[in-house]
């Protein structure tokens, strides 16, 4: 199996989600009139049946596309062979942050949403890899780490 990254304060017992640093997603076209995500390489809305041609979109949901098999993700939300620039218009990757200021931890796109905590407002937010190495946010006396252990990611 091959490993799988964990990430610590080498002091205390803060801890950042396990993996490779966040995860790819897709955006998804939410359906007006039911608001389930859409899947655009099916005939019809998943949720009330409206044809896939007659839908409005009310914005746009993330999707996760799992590792290892993104691109399967992607076709079913943006159907089959997208062209590489809705592709790339419709993906991106939500790393995981941490907030100095509360603690909180979430999910962002660091290259299209802005560097904000959702609970408090704060603006210092750090990805887990730009934690590595860096001082705990909890404790700060530590140190926060990358550490490997066996498994599937």
């Amino acid at each position: 199996m091959p490993p799988i990254h964990e990430y610590h304060c080498d002091t205390c017992e803060f801890t950042m989600p396990s993996g490779w640093g966040g995860y790819m997603y897709v955006q998804a076209k939410v359906c007006a009139a039911c608001g389930e995500a859409v899947d655009e390489s099916e005939d019809s809305c998943g949720g009330c049946g409206t044809p896939i041609e007659e839908v409005e979109a009310d914005g746009y949901t993330r999707v996760v596309c799992p590792h290892p098999m993104e691109h399967v993700t992607v076709e079913r939300v943006l159907g089959e062979n997208p062209s590489e620039e809705r592709r790339e218009a419709r993906t991106g990757f939500n790393a995981y942050c941490v907030c100095r200021d509360c603690l909180a931890q979430f999910e962002l796109d660091t290259e299209r949403d802005e560097r904000r905590c959702p609970d408090c407002g704060g603006g210092r937010v750090d990805t887990l890899s730009e934690l590595v190495g860096e001082s705990c946010p909890n404790c700060a006396d530590g140190t926060f780490v990358e550490g490997e252990s066996r498994g599937v990611a």
